[in-house]
Order: C-alpha cells, then structure tokens, then sequence
C-alpha cells in the first residue's frame, strides 16, 4: 500500500488477513516436513512486515488527522489480534524471529486474540445500532411516502375539479355567444321592419 488512504488501508490488512488464514493449509506434518516449515516461515515473516508497515502508516494516518485516535485504537487491536493469530500458528517465531521482525502483542496471543474479539462486538454492536438508525429512516420515509401520495391524490382531485369548472365556463361562454347572436338577430329583424314599414308609407303617400 503506496497511499495512506483509509481504503488502501482497509484493503492491504485483507489481504493479509487471509494471508494468515492460508497458513493453516500449509500442513507440517506432510512428507517434505522441512520445506513446509520453511514455506510456513517465509510466509509469516511476509505477513508480520506487512503487519508492521500498516501499524506505520496508521501511525502516519493518525498524526494527519485522517482517523480519530479511537478509530486508530480500533485498528490496532485488529494489528494485535492477527499478530496473536500468526503467533499462534507459527508457534511465536514469526513475532520473535526472522531478524526481530515483528512485535509480540502485549499480554501474548491469547489477550491479542481476545482483544480482537471484544473489536470484532464493538463493530456488531456499532452495525446494530446503524440497522436500528437504518428502521427509523425506514419508517420515516415510508410516512414520508404515506403523505406524498396523499398529497398527490388531493392535487388530482383538484385537477379535476378545475378541469370541471373550466368545461362548466366554457359552456356558459358559448351560451352567452348564442345569446348575443340571437340578440342582434332580433335587432336586425326590427329594424327590416321599420325600414319597410316606412318605405310603405311612402309608397302610399
């Protein structure tokens, strides 16, 4: 991991965390006993200088500000749990070992591994307590969703009665247009009758 990102953090203790898993196929007791030891060795010194170069940059990441100190504290009990794993498997030569590489756990692998454990609860609780947060907004948005298709349905309804007075308005507009017409009809059919009544008068005269 070139970057002290939080990511390439979480991503590099991953693999080396199933780096340590693999160390159990490894078996000592097959025939070529003095290469598997071998193999077993070389891999966990491997997996103890990756362990010491992540407590590094958590170092590196804590003094920038990037992870709080109780997030820092989290992960190193992570560090200490798979040293106490590694120590476990490899009989404490990987955390004694191979040049000094490496550090013990403090109160051995047992209290490493236990530490990890009591981590590993403090996450189930803390995804507990998020899925209980995660309900919550459920059911807010389901009310959320409750009032909007409420809404909805009352802007419908007023669409459609102003679609009802529109046509109501319409209506009462061609009626008056009707009327109207009407109307000057009547005028033009007195006023024909005027004219001719005069035009007879004056035929008479």
């Amino acid at each position: 991991m070139n970057d002290y990102s939080i990511n390439g953090w979480d991503n590099e203790y991953a693999r080396l965390a199933r780096a340590a898993s693999q160390l159990r196929t490894i078996s000592p007791h097959n025939n070529n006993n003095n290469n598997s030891a071998q193999q077993k060795q070389d891999q966990a010194t491997s997996i103890q200088t990756g362990l010491n170069r992540l407590d590094t940059q958590l170092h590196n990441l804590e003094s920038s500000m990037t992870v709080s100190s109780v997030e820092a504290g989290r992960r190193r009990g992570l560090l200490d749990g798979l040293r106490g794993q590694l120590s476990e498997l490899t009989g404490g030569s990987s955390a004694s070992g191979g040049g000094g590489i490496g550090r013990p756990p403090a109160g051995g692998g047992q209290s490493a591994t236990a530490a990890a454990l009591r981590h590993q609860d403090e996450l189930i609780d803390d995804l507990a307590i998020g899925v209980g947060r995660l309900k919550t907004q459920t059911h807010m948005i389901h009310d959320e969703s409750k009032a909007h298709v409420h809404l909805l349905n009352e802007m419908d309804n007023n669409v459609d009665l102003a679609n009802q007075g529109l046509e109501d308005e319409t209506r009462r507009a061609m009626r008056l247009r009707e009327e109207k017409s009407v109307w000057r009809l009547h005028l033009v059919i007195v006023g024909l009758s005027v004219l001719l009544f005069l035009l007879i008068l004056m035929g008479l005269s």
